[in-house]
């Protein structure tokens, strides 16, 4: 049994996901799709790689 601070960390990522998600949609619909996945590649993967990096490296 944990304090529960993992979970914490995914819901909050979950929902930053979603956001950016959202966000990158409407940058796409305003600018041209390919500018949409432009910035939604490192915008909403790089920090989940980050959090990965840190778990292989703990």
């Amino acid at each position: 049994m944990g304090s529960g601070v993992l979970d914490v960390i995914a819901y909050a990522f979950l929902i930053y996901t979603m956001l950016m998600a959202l966000f990158c949609v409407f940058v796409g619909s305003r600018t041209s799709w390919r500018m949409g996945w432009l910035i939604s590649a490192p915008v909403i993967f790089a920090p989940w790689g980050l959090v990965l990096i840190e778990f292989a490296v703990h």
